[in-house]
């Protein structure tokens, strides 16, 4: 289908001598004419270096009516974002069902009548084209959910197994290649997602999969977070790409979906298809404990989070405000007193008792963090200089954390 595509795409660019290219209904750009001629602009260079539209020019392409023409637009110039030539702007509709759009870079020149006439004509033959690609990308699509699905989500390790032999034997992943799965959060809690976060999340996970290897990624967007399945091989995606790719991604969600607060977590790497699911379960808590424990940023993997990890690890009802010592929970729920007194007792036990290093780092005098101390003693019937109740009191701050019951620092 992609070469029938290009093939008329370059039929169209040598009839008319100009330059022509073709985008899919969100705008990214799927095909564009082979030759080049006059005249060219920046805009035209940079989509096709990209192969996607920067939010800025389809923004200005919908301000400009693309989306509701039923017939030939022409969008004023516009310097900002490079658009310095004339364009043509056919809307592709397919029995009224609108499949994408051609591109022709007039320039001064308008097309004659006869050349508009080869256009639109080029413009039927690519709607039958498209849209038996958009056909058989759809069932692609819903293929590959379901597989995911089951992949991460299902409960019987026969069912997660019998997905992964599904997605291998199908050629949609690589066979052989260590994995890990990425967790994108919107918001806090396991909150469902909108209709509208979910779309916007959707394409935008669609986006990073175009940057990446073919058959070296799944995506799936779940009611309460987004996912990818990525091979750690994905030649790509080496060294500090991926991390680029995260950050890309985040910014653009934070661009599409104001308001919202996107992080990712990133999973521990497995080598088995089927093990996809735990990397997924690395991720997810890694992406939660993010949301708790500020300094973690925005791009958290999972073997970051040192005692967090291993405390996320514990089913969440498990772990309650009971396990949290009763003197630390009163000490809590204080005020700002007890706030002042609660980060002191945190700042000496992550300075494993040393008074002068954590009068330091929290700029007191001696004397004030021993009163301090003392005062902590007095509320919690701890004893600090008791190796146990230290270990229970700095436990019981994590898992505080963990709860929601305070805010906490890396």
């Amino acid at each position: 289908m992609a070469s029938e595509l290009q093939r008329l795409t370059d039929a169209l660019g040598h009839s008319l001598k100009r330059n022509v290219s073709v985008d899919d209904p969100a705008m990214h750009q799927i095909a564009f004419s082979s030759h080049v001629y006059e005249p060219i602009d920046l805009l035209r260079q940079q989509t096709i270096l990209r192969k996607d539209l920067p939010p800025e020019v389809a923004a200005w392409l919908r301000s400009a009516g693309a989306y509701n023409a039923r017939g030939p637009l022409r969008p004023p110039l516009n310097e900002s974002i490079g658009g310095t030539e004339q364009r043509l702007c056919l809307p592709i509709r397919r029995n009224g069902l609108l499949v994408g759009f051609l591109w022709i870079l007039e320039g001064e020149i308008e097309l004659s009548q006869d050349e508009l006439a080869t256009a639109l004509s080029a413009a039927d033959s690519l709607a039958v084209v498209m849209q038996r690609e958009q056909l058989a990308d759809e069932l692609y699509r819903a293929q590959v959910r379901e597989l995911a699905t089951e992949l991460i989500f299902a409960s019987e390790a026969s069912t997660r197994r019998a997905a992964a032999e599904k997605l291998l034997e199908a050629e949609l992943f690589v066979p052989n290649e260590p994995l890990l799965v990425l967790v994108v959060s919107l918001h806090a809690g396991r909150r469902a997602m909108s209709d509208e976060e979910r779309s916007a999340l959707e394409g935008r996970l669609d986006g990073t999969g175009r940057r990446l290897s073919e058959r070296r990624h799944l995506g799936l967007a779940r009611r309460d977070h987004g996912l990818l399945v990525l091979s750690d091989r994905d030649p790509l995606i080496s060294g500090r790409a991926r991390d680029r790719l995260c950050q890309d991604l985040l910014a653009d969600l934070v661009r599409d979906l104001p308001g919202t607060t996107p992080l990712i977590g990133v999973g521990d790497v497995v080598d088995d298809l089927a093990d996809a699911y735990r990397s997924h379960r690395d991720a997810e808590r890694a992406a939660r404990v993010a949301r708790l424990v500020d300094g973690l940023g925005t791009i958290v993997r999972a073997d970051q989070l040192g005692v967090y990890g291993v405390l996320a690890r514990i089913p969440e009802g498990e772990l309650s405000a009971s396990s949290v010592p009763r003197g630390l929970l009163d000490l809590l729920s204080s005020g700002a007193k007890g706030k002042q007194l609660v980060d002191t007792l945190e700042a000496y036990l992550e300075n494993a008792g040393d008074g002068p290093a954590t009068a330091e780092q929290l700029y007191v005098h001696r004397t004030t963090l021993y009163y301090r101390l003392q005062r902590i003693e007095e509320l919690t019937g701890a004893q600090l200089s008791n190796g146990g109740d230290r270990l229970a009191f700095h436990l019981g701050l994590k898992i505080a954390t963990l709860l929601g019951l305070r805010s906490a620092s890396a």
